[in-house]
């Protein structure tokens, strides 16, 4: 595979939440086709919200993270320790 090739099945395998999906033991047995191929209607918050906005990432979000992501049960499979960690660092620089 050569570049722009490469580039995309990379990216086809990231989440749209930033979760690597070739980590995961359900992509690897063949469950799960990832986010990207396989994501249905009410099936992630996550998902439908990077959708909606029309970013390739959660975290390209300006709220990132959001009030969502650290409150809503299964909004993301990050850390929610990690994401309040990032909101305070965020919130220093501002």
């Amino acid at each position: 595979m050569m570049g722009e090739e490469m580039d995309k099945v990379a990216l086809e395998l990231v989440g749209m939440c930033g979760f690597y999906c070739g980590s995961c033991p359900a992509y690897r047995t063949g469950e799960c086709e990832g986010c990207r191929k396989a994501h249905s209607q009410g099936g992630c918050f996550t998902a439908q919200c990077v959708k909606g906005k029309g970013l390739i990432f959660c975290s390209e979000c300006i709220d990132f993270p959001c009030d969502q992501l650290l409150v809503r049960e299964k909004a993301t499979v990050l850390d929610k320790k990690w994401l309040a960690w990032m909101r305070g660092r965020i919130n220093q620089r501002t």
